[in-house]
């Protein structure tokens, strides 16, 4: 069974109500030209050439803050 890895905004800490699932592909692009904001700070932020690997570097427990 595949995890599910919630999105958080980075600056505020709260929860994006979106989550990613991994492919098992480490060399394929994540989230790539999607644009996330956040509905509490108003920022928008996207993920340039990450791939799946490296994302799922970044995971803190089940969460990913972006």
């Amino acid at each position: 069974m595949k995890r599910s890895i919630n999105i958080h905004c980075r600056k505020d800490r709260k929860g994006l109500r979106m989550s990613y699932t991994p492919t098992g592909d480490g060399k394929s692009l994540v989230l790539q030209g999607i644009t996330i904001c956040c509905p509490y700070c108003k920022e928008a932020r996207s993920l340039h050439n990450m791939t799946e690997e490296m994302f799922l570097e970044k995971v803190v427990g089940d969460k990913f803050f972006i």
